[in-house]
């Protein structure tokens, strides 16, 4: 009965979560069921700590005590033994403790974690330390330690894990370090030599001494085969040292950012190794035999270097998964350098100085290479040496100097998702079409010489987005799309063709072809310099390019009377490069469709627009039709009224027109506008973001025998209601005013619509731009979230790497 008792009373000390007599501070359960994590955040001082913990827990059960954002200034008044409980674990971070004293921690012999990083102290704690013999994991990270002497650690003989991270120590003790240590960590600190203080730990199996200032390692390491990690990266290495070939055991190098001109042939025994990180050095030449038998590697990351080639050296690593050589100096690239690696799924080449792709006399079928990037490189011709990579999805060879694809080049690539051809010299890409890639989603053949498309994309039957800007393209065929249907995850959608800056973007006769597209789900987006909306150009092509309305201008009644000339307030005909446009029409305030008087359709326009005509006869947009009864209403209304929020303005259109109806515009002919250039008789001032009118068409059931003449077309009156009946004299002298004043408007037009002219984008943006190469600074490193770089290569920028540790050491 007694010990069920007892039983039930400690599973309640262990659910100590809203315990208020520990508070401020709070528990949790540990993993273990004898286990308590105790934070006690931003108290006031050391006794404040000790009241509220103070036997208010089991003796027998094990806890994890976190003192953190607190003041202890007095933590020499109390120690931690007046608490009455099992502290195997302590941590004080962020107090900001400059020392800790000796009487605090006497007693702590059951201690085996104690973390008292992210303080301010300045030398290592020895005579605190020599109080919790049983210690085995120590971090003193992220202080300010300028060295390591001999007797720091003699108290703790059993620590495992040793963390001096990110201080400033410059100086090591020969024979200052455990020789029990596992895990030693010196990184980020200012170290130029380990002076042999390591030499003798024959047990330690990981080693971090990156971010560093060291320039050699000769005679520094231990002679064992135990070393399974080694992060040197960031230093100033010229080599690696000799003892290196017998290590046996390492798994991960890395070695980044360092000055290293050869590997010396000390990997060639690694047989365990795994993973190797040699980028921004200074490495020329790799052996044959430089990864005899490191047939475990799965990453080789050896970018940002001075190789000019692989020679073989790769063959021995059947389980490498991840290969980077971007950035080197390579020349010439042959597929037999893969020959047998059946696992490398990732080969990055991108920046070097490859002319020629040479295919695997014994074919590279059995390669499952799923990304390849050759792109920023000097190739002209791919020779057919990627075909037969049926397990790629993503091929790269932006930046190149293709000028003709060769019907092959892409066989047997059943799998390929994204091709980028951006960058590069093509013409055409006319083999597209005699080649089948089943699966590709994603073409970008950006900044080329294209001209034209056919049938390129039949045999693309999946493709999704077509990215074809900045090319030469000024005719594409309704074929284009025949054979293609978006398919992306087997959900249907529409293929995007994208056309920035190209001259089609410019040609009236896109308007029909955007019809063919849409019913073949497929649509056009870009813009050029004649057309600004960065959407899909067939829905706002109508309103760009014409709007059919009927050419027959009806006569209209003004106050109960029908006046002797139509309507027509502008009608003035313009040139534009030494070509007669189309007269810009402007009906004041309304448009005439047939007999009806109706208001116009109002659209914002971009500017500038497209000044063409049209061959092709296209239906009309349907426009707002009035009923016989508004009809009626319209020819006896009184003078229009034009409201807005801002005022109401009273307008009367005065209006005239041609004398015939043979001399009216000839069908067909599309009529555009920018801004209001023209001089338009009206009483209503427009407000600044008031849109403009939409463009329209005239056209004539039966065009005229001959052409009209543009010098007899009627214009308007500048006075805001009828003119009284005047002789046939003084019409002349108006006639004759009126046109003599369009005249001097029409510099002012001509200098509008040259603007719009498409000029075509002839400059290729420079090669070095799409890729940047990594950089190669000479800084230190700071492993974490920023990280500085330390290789002599100052003339690439480049994303640092970031190489991840955890927050806290093992505990076990």
């Amino acid at each position: 009965m007694t010990s069920l008792v007892y039983t039930v009373l400690n599973l309640a000390t262990l659910q100590c979560s809203v315990r208020p007599e520990i508070s401020p501070c709070t528990c949790e359960a540990g993993k273990a069921w004898n286990h308590v994590e105790l934070y006690c955040e931003k108290l006031e001082s050391f006794d404040a700590v000790v009241t509220s913990l103070a036997n208010k827990l089991n003796p027998d059960t094990h806890i994890d005590l976190k003192i953190t954002y607190s003041h202890l200034e007095d933590l020499e008044m109390k120690s931690f033994t007046d608490m009455n409980f099992n502290l195997y674990k302590l941590r004080m971070q962020w107090n900001g403790l400059k020392s800790l004293p000796e009487v605090p921690f006497r007693g702590l012999s059951n201690v085996t974690y104690l973390s008292i990083g992210d303080n301010e102290l300045d030398e290592i704690p020895k005579h605190a330390l020599s109080h919790m013999p049983s210690i085995l994991t120590l971090d003193i990270g992220r202080c300010n330690i300028r060295a390591v002497q001999q007797e720091d650690f003699r108290g703790i003989q059993k620590v495992t894990n040793l963390i001096l991270v990110s201080n400033i120590i410059q100086r090591l003790d020969r024979g200052s370090f455990p020789k029990s240590l596992l895990i030693l960590h010196l990184g980020r600190n200012q170290l130029e030599s380990l002076n042999g203080s390591l030499h003798d730990l024959e047990n330690l199996q990981s080693l971090f001494i990156n971010a560093n200032n060291i320039t050699t390692l000769d005679g520094e390491l231990p002679d064992s085969s135990q070393l399974r990690l080694l992060m040197a990266h960031n230093n100033r290495l010229e080599r690696l040292p000799a003892n290196m070939e017998g290590m046996h055991s390492l798994e991960t190098v890395h070695i980044h950012y360092n000055q290293l001109r050869s590997f010396d042939r000390v990997f060639r025994n690694a047989v365990n190794l795994s993973e190797v990180l040699a980028d921004n050095n200074e490495l020329e030449y790799l052996s044959r035999d430089e990864f005899a038998s490191c047939s475990k590697v799965e990453s080789l990351l050896m970018g940002s270097n001075h190789i000019k080639s692989l020679n073989s050296s790769l063959l021995p690593i059947l389980k490498l998964k991840v290969a980077n050589f971007s950035f080197n100096d390579i020349e010439e690239f042959s597929m037999a350098e893969l020959h047998g690696l059946r696992s490398l799924k990732t080969l990055l080449l991108s920046s070097n100085r490859i002319q020629r792709l040479l295919p695997d006399p014994q074919g590279v079928q059995n390669l499952i290479l799923v990304n390849l990037d050759l792109d920023n490189n000097r190739i002209d011709s791919l020779n057919g040496a990627l075909a037969g990579l049926g397990y790629l999805r993503i091929l790269n060879l932006a930046g190149n100097r293709l000028e003709h694809l060769q019907v092959g080049d892409f066989d047997g690539m059943i799998r390929l998702e994204i091709l980028d051809l951006t960058g590069n010299q093509l013409a055409e890409l006319k083999p597209l079409e005699m080649t089948v890639l089943p699966n590709l989603k994603i073409l970008k053949v950006a900044y080329n010489n294209i001209t034209k498309l056919e049938q390129d994309f039949k045999g693309l039957p999946v493709l999704c987005q077509a990215n074809l800007t900045n090319n030469q393209i000024s005719t594409i065929s309704s074929e284009l799309v025949t054979n293609t249907r978006c398919k992306n995850h087997n959900v249907p959608g529409k293929l995007e063709i994208h056309l920035d800056d190209n001259p089609i973007m410019c040609d009236v006769r896109l308007n029909e072809l955007c019809r063919l597209m849409a019913v073949q789900e497929a649509r056009i987006r870009g813009r050029s310099q004649c057309f600004e909306n960065d959407q899909e150009v067939c829905t706002v092509l109508p309103m760009l390019y014409r709007v059919d309305l009927p050419s027959l201008v009806h006569n209209l009644k003004f106050g109960g009377r029908e006046d002797a000339k139509p309507v027509m307030q502008m009608l003035v005909p313009i040139k534009a490069n030494n070509k007669l446009l189309p007269p810009i029409l402007t009906l004041g305030n309304e448009v005439i469709i047939g007999a009806a008087l109706v208001s116009p359709v109002i659209a914002p326009l971009p500017t500038p627009l497209l000044l063409t005509t049209s061959t092709t006869q296209t239906p009309p947009l349907p426009l707002p039709v009035e009923t016989e009864v508004e009809k009626n209403e319209s020819t006896t209304a009184n003078p229009i009224i034009t409201s807005s929020t801002e005022e109401t303005t009273t307008t009367t259109s005065t209006t005239t027109t041609t004398e015939t109806s043979s001399q009216v515009a000839p069908a067909e002919e599309v009529i555009t506008t920018t801004a209001p250039t023209t001089t338009t008789t009206s009483t209503t001032t427009p407000k600044p973001n008031e849109t403009l009118p939409v463009i329209v068409e005239l056209q004539e059931p039966n065009p005229p025998a001959t052409p009209l003449n543009q010098t007899d077309v009627s214009v308007a009156q500048e006075e805001a209601a009828p003119p009284a009946v005047q002789d046939p004299l003084q019409q002349e002298l108006e006639r004759e005013r009126v046109l003599e004043r369009d005249l001097d408007h029409e510099a002012v037009a001509k200098t509008e619509y040259e603007t719009v002219e498409y000029i075509p984008n002839l400059v290729q943006p420079p090669v070095d731009a799409l890729t940047p190469p990594p950089s190669k600074a000479n800084a230190l490193e700071e492993d974490s979230e920023s990280v500085h770089s330390n290789s002599v290569h100052a003339e690439y920028p480049h994303a640092a790497q970031s190489l991840q540790i955890p927050e806290e050491p093992p505990e076990e």
